[in-house]
C-alpha cells in the first residue's frame, strides 16, 4: 500500500483574536522548501554515500564471485643456468622454460553458487541500508528544519514579550511619576522585564542551537527563509495495521532479512570443504635444453584431476560451526530491529494522537487567555485591575502562544516519524533518490 503527500493550497486560518507575527514574509522563488531541502541533504550526506560505496563493493565483490564459472588462463616463462650431474657426466646448459595452461572447475562443493548466493544477499543488504540510511537523513533533516521554524516563532513570541513588558513598565514609570503608583510596582514590572530579557536570551540560544542542528544535517546553513511545510498525508486507520507495514516495508527489516540470507549462504559454502573438488587441466609446455638433454622437450596434457582433503586439522568443522552461529546472530539482530520498530512508530504514532488534542486544547486556552487579557488592559487602564494580575496574565497569554508552537511542531514532526517508521518516508514525500532494483523476496526469513 502506498501513501501519498498532497500540498495544502489553502493555509489553515490562524484565529482572529491571536496577533500571532510569522518572523517575515516569504518569497516562494527564493526561499527553501522542504523536499528540495531534504533531496540536497541525502544527496550531499557523507553517511548515505558510504552507504552507496557499500553497495558498489558487493557489487564488485559479485562480479567476482560470479568469475568463479570461468576458466582461468595462464602462461608461465623462464630461463636460466641448469647444472645436472649424473655418474660419470655431468651438464651445464642454458635452460629454457615456457607453458600455457587452462583450468577448468568442475565442482567444487556447490561453493561458486552459494558464494553468488551470498553476495547478492549482501548486495541487496546493502541497497536496504541505502535506502534506510536516506530514509534516517529525511527524517533528521525534517525536524532540523521543523525546529528551525519553531525556534524562529519562539524567538519572535519572546521579542514581542519583550516589548510588551518594556511598554508595561514605562507606563508604571509614568504613573509612578505622577504619583499614581508606588515602587513596589516598579519593581515588579522590572522584575517582569528581567524575566522577559532572561527568556528571550534563551530563546536566541535555542535558535542558535537549531541553525547548528540545520547545518549538521544539511551541510551548510539555510541561505534563504524556509517555507514552513503544510501535508496532508493519508494514515493508516490503526497502530496495528501501520506497524504491519513496517514490519514487511521498512529498509531496516529488508536489510536485516537479507543479512540473514546472506549468512545462510555464507553456511551452505562452508559444507563446500567437506566435498572434494573436481577441475579440469589443459597444459601445453614448450622447453628446451632440460634435466641435462639437448634439445626441444615438448609436453601436452589434458587431465581431469580430483583433490579431496581427509584432513585439515578441524579448522573445515569449526568454520562451519562458526558460519552456523552467524545465522542465529544474523536472526537475533533482525529479532529486535523488529522489536525496535514496533516500538519507534508505537511512540510516534501515540504522540501524534495525543498532541493533535492537546493543540484544540492550546487553542481554546489563547482564545480565553487573550480575551481575559484584553479586559484586564482596559480594566488597569482604569485602575480596577492590579499589576499584578496584568503582568501574570500576560504570561499565561505568552505561555500559551509557545505550547501552541512547541506541539504543533512536535504533532508535524510526529506524523514525519510515523512515515519513517513504516519505511515510506522517502516514497511519500516523492524524493528523487535513485536505487537498485531487488528481485529476491527475503520476507520469509
Amino acid at each position: 500500500m502506498k501513501y501519498t503527500a498532497q500540498l495544502i493550497t489553502t493555509k489553515n486560518a490562524l484565529y482572529c483574536v491571536i496577533p500571532f507575527i510569522l518572523m517575515t514574509s516569504y518569497n516562494s522563488s527564493y526561499a527553501m522548501e522542504l523536499v528540495p531541502t531534504i533531496e540536497d541533504a541525502i544527496i550531499h550526506n557523507p553517511e548515505y554515500r558510504e552507504k552507496v560505496k557499500i553497495y558498489q563493493g558487493a557489487g564488485a565483490d559479485l562480479d567476482g564471485a560470479q568469475g568463479d564459472w570461468l576458466p582461468t588462463l595462464d602462461i608461465a616463462a623462464g630461463i636460466g643456468k641448469e647444472e645436472v650431474e649424473r655418474e660419470n657426466t655431468s651438464t651445464d646448459l642454458t635452460r629454457k622454460e615456457a607453458s600455457i595452461s587452462l583450468n577448468q572447475n568442475l565442482f567444487k562443493g556447490f561453493r561458486t553458487v552459494n558464494e553468488i548466493d551470498r553476495n547478492e544477499a549482501r548486495m541487496d543488504a546493502a541497497i536496504y541500508t541505502a535506502e534506510a540510511a536516506a530514509n534516517q537523513i529525511a527524517l533528521d533533516m525534517t525536524e532540523a528544519y521543523i525546529n528551525l521554524l519553531k525556534e524562529q516563532e519562539l524567538l519572535v513570541i519572546e521579542e514581542n514579550s519583550l516589548r510588551t513588558h518594556e511598554r508595561i513598565l514605562d507606563q508604571i514609570m509614568q504613573r509612578s511619576e505622577a504619583g499614581i503608583s508606588n515602587q513596589v510596582e516598579v519593581d515588579q514590572a522590572k522584575a517582569r522585564l528581567a524575566l522577559a530579557n532572561s527568556n528571550n536570551m534563551a530563546a536566541k540560544n535555542n535558535y542558535a542551537d537549531a541553525l547548528a542542528r540545520f547545518h549538521r544535517v544539511l551541510g551548510r546553513m539555510p541561505d534563504n527563509d524556509l517555507i514552513k511545510p503544510e501535508f496532508e498525508f493519508q494514515f493508516p486507520a490503526s497502530l496495528e495495521e501501520a506497524t504491519n507495514i513496517a514490519l514487511l516495508n521498512h529498509p531496516v527489516l529488508r536489510s536485516a532479512n537479507a543479512d540473514i540470507a546472506e549468512s545462510q549462504a555464507q553456511n551452505r559454502s562452508a559444507k563446500s570443504l567437506f566435498y572434494p573438488e573436481v577441475d579440469l587441466q589443459i597444459r601445453k609446455t614448450f622447453d628446451e635444453d632440460i634435466n641435462g638433454i639437448e634439445g626441444k622437450n615438448h609436453n601436452f596434457q589434458a587431465m581431469l584431476r580430483l583433490n579431496y582433503n581427509l584432513y585439515n586439522g578441524g579448522k573445515d568443522s569449526a568454520n562451519l560451526e562458526s558460519t552456523a552461529v552467524a545465522v542465529q546472530e544474523a536472526a537475533e539482530i533482525r529479532n529486535n530491529s523488529r522489536r525496535q520498530t514496533i516500538e519507534n512508530i508505537g511512540y510516534a504514532w501515540n504522540a501524534r494522537g495525543y498532541l493533535n488534542s492537546q493543540i484544540e486544547y492550546n487553542k481554546e486556552h489563547i482564545k480565553l487567555t487573550y480575551e481575559t487579557l484584553e479586559g484586564y488592559r482596559k480594566q488597569f487602564s482604569l485602575g480596577r485591575r492590579s499589576l499584578l494580575d496584568l503582568l501574570n496574565t500576560e504570561d499565561e497569554y505568552n505561555t500559551a502562544l509557545r505550547k501552541l508552537v512547541e506541539n504543533e511542531a512536535d504533532h508535524q514532526i510526529a506524523e514525519f516519524r510515523i512515515l519513517n517508521g513504516m519505511g515510506t518516508l522517502i516514497e511519500t514525500l516523492g524524493i528523487k533518490v535513485e536505487y537498485a532494483e531487488v528481485d529476491a523476496d527475503y520476507s520469509e526469513q
